[in-house]
């Protein structure tokens, strides 16, 4: 595959979770609302998960709809969790290529993945410290930043959470937009 493919290839995922992040807000946004629970068919409707061997496994959909509307904390995990998989797959996807030509919007996501697959943290290690004076992280000339231009950048001696202390939910969404619009050029 030529590098202009893979560009477009990941570029395109980049898309496909941004559009996914925004399908999961509105369904928490659905989920969370008391209403939504009034417009379910039955009084005890009832989803399925399917098991990789076929089988289901059977889930009490009021439930699970109420204990999301009720626990703030059950929402917060929720919300996090599209974040963290988001950042882990495009990670995992430039690791496939060599983050390219490990632009600065590139290695952001570089660091923010690591940190996400290393219990939210930053710890960037001497490893990670030769790479930032190589190849700087941050969304500097990001196609897509909050209205106040908020900069996000990797120093070597960062520390703490990364979502959501460093970043939030739409910072991500942001990030994906800016490398899909970088990798698109």
């Amino acid at each position: 595959m030529s590098d202009g493919a893979a560009k477009r290839d990941v570029a395109l995922m980049a898309r496909h979770l941004t559009s996914g992040y925004y399908s999961f807000l509105v369904a928490h946004h659905v989920a969370v609302n008391p209403q939504s629970i009034n417009s379910l068919s039955s009084a005890h409707p009832i989803g399925e998960i399917k098991r990789k061997d076929g089988t289901v496994h059977s889930l009490d959909l009021r439930y699970y709809l109420d204990l999301l509307r009720e626990d703030q904390s059950l929402q917060r995990d929720f919300l996090r969790l599209w974040a963290m998989g988001a950042l882990l797959t495009l990670g995992d996807e430039l690791t496939k290529h060599r983050y390219f030509d490990q632009a600065p919007i590139l290695e952001l996501v570089y660091h923010l993945r690591n940190g996400i697959a290393h219990g939210n943290r930053f710890r960037i290690d001497s490893r990670g410290k030769q790479r930032l004076a190589k190849h700087p992280a941050h969304n500097r000339h990001a196609a897509k930043k909050s209205p106040r231009g908020t900069l996000y950048e990797i120093v070597p001696s960062l520390t703490g959470r990364v979502l959501f202390d460093f970043i939030g939910a739409a910072d991500v969404i942001d990030l994906l937009q800016s490398v899909e619009d970088y990798l698109l050029r």
